[in-house]
């Protein structure tokens, strides 16, 4: 932007969206992208509109059996009807395991208890709990889960019917002998009886693919919720321990067994034939590729959030795609995990076809202080602001705050139990009693705090004594950052280390830079907008009958029309509400419509129909800007459409890369308009004026300034000052992405069967900040050689001597893909053995090659680096070859080496190429071209370990700057 925000877009590890219907996903990748078998397809259950609950009838009184291993929370004889409609699930939670090598988890059997609690609610989703079977721990071992599953599900089910199948525990993986997965790997969940050296135990998805195949053939209405994940991401939190991931890496053997023989046809076989067995199915999976599925504090990041959005309610049926935006948002303020929602999103969520009843606490007791209960519910917690209403409200009421007889703070809770202070009441309502609802209106305060570990001098990074305390007294210094911020040396939310140039880096969850700071005296007020930031993710609107959340406004980021010299890549407009990629340097601006059919005037309320919105942008550097940043009023009617646009007004896509940002649009009637800008300000510059802010900004106020809700205030009954009129918000996800949309070849030749070359790529955003470490020196000399390479002539791929007097005279001659990798390292002054010595890839392989001079082996370990050497060789030809390549990016399966393809004859040169065929990179162009080694080099481990040698953003700093030629390096 000009006044240019440039801090308006961050991201996670890249990968498609939060919120998808197609295409690559997560944990399961195979019971959920595969087998698409999930969840949901519930539209074509009854539900009856007249009454606000369900007719239930019982098909038959006869004593139900109960699962040996189950004990009474699973019964499992006949089944009860819901409006002619068995509504039926199987609940599991694994934390303890028999084996001891798998490490226990606390929060598995609290979620698993929870979704039990939802799910049985008499005033929600009414799952009777005769059909419901909960198994923890012990109890869900392998057999019993079968058992529970043949006998509850399959043996229940009828045509129509509802099937819900909920895990959480540990995911893992076994080695595919079917040969029916892509990368040689079958996801699995791992019950109690799950042994840490043998997969065998696991539930494996082929396994799981015929049993929900036999449900599947009584119902289509299948829900499967997987809260674990089966792959390990490196999160410098797990690592530290404030979170725990739900992943077990295993070693796997050739040897070990299957569920499913080599050759039986009736593994999942991928998402071909699955998509046509078992079409209409959705899946919800706590993270997709690339993150990993955490829990903290013994709860689920992603259960948490599941239950913090099905217990809201809604004015209208709720369904799959709007829950898909809502619970990526309550996550997103938590961890960088990013929930995956596949198949038909349009459905209602577990078939209810009407608005749902907020699952609340009651008032139990009233007094000087009321005394309320209920079932363990997020957001529930000291300094939590609720509403109270009668307990006869219609289910509209609970979420109109001026339907509210009073507005309470939770000064002491169990849990399960509280002590709540009335802080206002509307005139003329009757006083709070027994049996009224408890509605949460915003969380408590921890929700406002957020935890920062400062690295200690004794770990690599770490920040000298001296320097801490001084970083300390500065944010103790500060008015708001001193209150919202707990410094640490041990878990934390957020890290402050040592980098390159002797600056401080703060990096997130997912271990990514997201500052580094010039000054050491701009920490504290960065984290104060991390902390602000982490609360407005936490609000939700109230929006009676007027708005629903990421529905009634639909939120487009659009492209300028002219765009900077330095924008790359091309813009793929996404839908509304949809996250939007943002390629590097591109200009864009806000876009709001008012949906045409909302209800707004439609009810009680005598007041134009007509709303006046403004935002915020969160930025995951902590920078915040709220528009419009004049303070001007934007109003809209329904089916109208406002554009923030005024030069000050223009965002534009810069680093960090691959995290997510998040823009949030507020909506409230035009009669009562809220400044909505002013939420990015301090608590000290927001209160100027306040007395002439309407009762919504003020509360809003107060609960984004710090410690102002624990305060003993006088009950407020003034009308003007109760916060009495519905509002509404949507959230939207974007990221900034380097080499955009490179992943699709160019070439009208077809490349799923072989790796191809990506030409024009971007090596910056994979560049540490500190050029003197061993990893930039030598990506710097690979680009260098493949641009060099790049030219019109290019470099033959040609094997020879390299016998000519100068670099320049043999790369005209030619190189092949081990000189490549010889020449990066050798001419980037690392030392690529004791002599320097050329190797070709028979040279690289076994356990006495001199690339273990410098080198040490990485074939076992958690994942692939930057930097790793990966050596292949096919044996099995008549005269043996071999490649090699050096990782660029594990997770996007990027290498450089010479050569690649692109669909071109006579293909040339040093390139970055794409791997397509197996997306483990345990075989290259070939079935029989295998991986025989991967090497690391010593320099790149040790200063990793420190975070100097890790990817950084200062090469990136001047992308977006025609003035310094958009930072290329020459």
């Amino acid at each position: 932007m000009k006044h240019s925000y440039d801090h308006a877009t961050r991201q996670l590890p890249t990968r498609t969206t939060a919120f998808e219907t197609k295409g690559r996903v997560t944990m399961f990748k195979k019971l959920v992208q595969h087998l698409l078998i999930l969840v949901i397809a519930v539209s074509t259950a009854t539900c009856s509109d007249n009454d606000s609950r369900e007719r239930m009838t019982t098909s038959d009184t006869s004593t139900p059996t109960v699962l040996q291993t189950g004990g009474d929370l699973c019964p499992l004889g006949d089944a009860v009807e819901v409006d002619g409609v068995r509504r039926l699930a199987l609940i599991v939670g694994v934390g303890e395991y028999r084996d001891d090598d798998i490490p226990d988890l606390l929060g598995p059997p609290n979620d698993a208890k929870h979704i039990y609690d939802l799910l049985t609610d008499n005033n929600s989703y009414r799952f009777p709990k005769q059909n419901v079977c909960l198994l923890l721990n012990e109890r869900a071992d392998k057999a019993g889960f079968k058992e529970a599953f043949e006998l509850g599900l399959v043996g229940r089910a009828r045509e129509n019917d509802l099937a819900v199948i909920y895990f959480a525990g540990h995911g893992s993986q076994a080695r595919d002998l079917n040969q029916d997965e892509p990368d040689n790997r079958d996801e699995t969940l791992m019950l109690h009886d799950a042994s840490s050296s043998d997969s065998s135990q696991d539930l494996i998805d082929d396994e799981l693919h015929l049993m929900l195949s036999k449900l599947d053939s009584k119902t289509h209405n299948i829900t499967l919720i997987l809260d674990s994940c089966n792959s390990g991401s490196a999160q410098r939190n797990v690592d530290a321990g404030t979170y725990t991931a739900r992943f077990f890496n295993r070693v796997l053997t050739a040897e070990e067994t299957s569920a499913v023989e080599p050759g039986d046809s009736s593994g999942d076989a991928g998402a071909e034939m699955t998509s046509n067995e078992l079409p209409g199915l959705i899946a919800v999976t706590a993270a997709r590729d690339g993150t990993a599925a955490l829990e903290i504090n013994g709860r689920g990041i992603f259960t948490d959030a599941l239950v913090g959005a099905l217990s809201a309610g809604s004015n209208e049926p709720l369904t799959w795609a709007q829950l898909a935006r809502m619970v990526p948002l309550a996550v997103s303020s938590e961890s960088n995990q990013i929930p995956s929602f596949q198949g038909d999103l349009e459905r209602h969520v577990f078939g209810i076809a009407r608005g749902l009843r907020p699952v609340a606490w009651e008032v139990v007791k009233v007094g000087d202080k009321l005394t309320l209960g209920g079932p363990p519910l997020p957001g529930y917690t000291k300094g939590s602001e609720l509403r109270i209403y009668a307990g006869n409200a219609k289910d509209t009421d609970l979420r109109d705050p001026g339907k509210a007889k009073a507005t309470v703070i939770i000064e002491q809770t169990t849990g399960l139990t509280a002590s709540a202070r009335v802080t206002s009441a509307a005139t003329g309502s009757s006083a709070p009693e027994p049996g009224d609802t408890a509605i949460l209106a915003r969380p408590g305060d921890q929700y406002t705090r957020i935890k920062v570990r400062l690295r200690p001098p004794g770990e690599a990074s770490g920040i000298p004594d001296e320097r801490a305390a001084s970083i300390r007294a500065s944010i103790e210094s500060h008015p708001e950052a001193s209150m919202l911020t707990q410094l640490t040396q041990g878990p934390g939310d957020f890290e402050l280390s040592l980098g390159g140039q002797g600056r401080i880096l703060l990096r997130g969850p997912e271990n990514t830079v997201r500052v580094s700071y010039k000054k050491d005296s701009d920490i504290a007020r960065n984290l104060w907008q991390h902390a602000r930031q982490r609360a407005l993710l936490h609000l939700k609107g109230e929006g009676g009958g007027d708005f629903t959340d990421n529905h009634s406004l639909q939120v487009q980021l659009i492209p300028t029309e002219k765009q900077d010299v330095c924008a790359d890549g091309n813009w793929v407009q996404a839908p509304p509400n949809e996250e939007q990629i943002i390629p590097l340097c591109h200009n864009f601006h806000i876009q709001v419509t008012l949906r045409k059919e909302t209800n707004l005037g439609m009810l009680d309320h005598n007041t134009p129909a007509g709303v006046q919105v403004g935002g915020v942008v969160l930025s995951s550097n902590g920078s915040t800007l709220g528009f419009p940043v004049d303070g001007r009023t934007v109003h809209i009617a329904p089916g109208e459409t406002a554009k923030f646009d005024l030069q000050s007004e223009t965002f534009r896509g810069i680093p960090p890369l691959d995290v997510q940002d998040r823009i949030i649009v507020f909506g409230t009637r035009e009669s009562n308009p809220v400044q909505w800008h002013r939420l990015t300000e301090t608590a000290e510059t927001r209160s100027r004026g306040i007395e002439s802010q309407n009762a919504l900004f003020r509360a809003l106020h107060n609960y984004l300034q710090p410690g102002s809700r624990g305060i003993e205030q006088p009950v407020v009954t003034d009308d003007s000052s109760v916060e009495s009129d519905t509002w509404t918000l949507t959230s939207l996800t974007m990221r900034v992405e380097a080499n955009s949309r490179f992943l699709k070849a160019t070439s009208g030749r077809p490349t799923n069967k072989r790796e191809y070359t990506i030409n024009n790529f971007d090596i910056r955003p994979y560049l540490p900040d500190d050029s003197s470490t061993a990893l930039y020196k030598v990506l710097r000399q690979a680009d260098r050689l493949t641009r060099r390479s790049a030219g019109r002539d290019g470099y033959p791929y040609t094997q020879h001597d390299w016998s000519l007097p100068t670099d320049d005279t043999n790369l005209e001659k030619g190189i092949d893909c081990s000189r490549a990798i010889w020449f990066a390292f050798t001419r980037a002054g690392v030392p690529y053995n004791s002599d320097g010595r050329y190797l070709s890839t028979a040279m690289m392989t076994g356990e006495d090659s001199k690339m273990s001079e410098e080198f040490q082996r990485c074939d076992n370990s958690d994942g692939y680096r930057i930097g790793d050497i990966l050596v292949y060789r096919d044996e099995e030809r008549e005269k043996p070859d071999g490649h090699v390549v050096m990782v660029i990016d594990p997770a996007k399966r990027i290498a450089w080496g010479s050569h690649g393809w692109d669909g071109n004859e006579g293909d040339r040169g040093v390139e970055y190429q794409l791997i397509k065929i197996k997306q483990d990179w345990q075989r290259w162009d070939r079935k029989t071209m295998l991986k025989k080694a991967c090497w690391r080099h010593r320099q790149f481990s040790a200063q990793a370990g420190t975070t100097r040698g890790l990817p950084g953003i200062d090469a990136l700093s001047t992308a977006c700057s025609p003035e310094k030629q958009c930072g290329l390096i020459p």
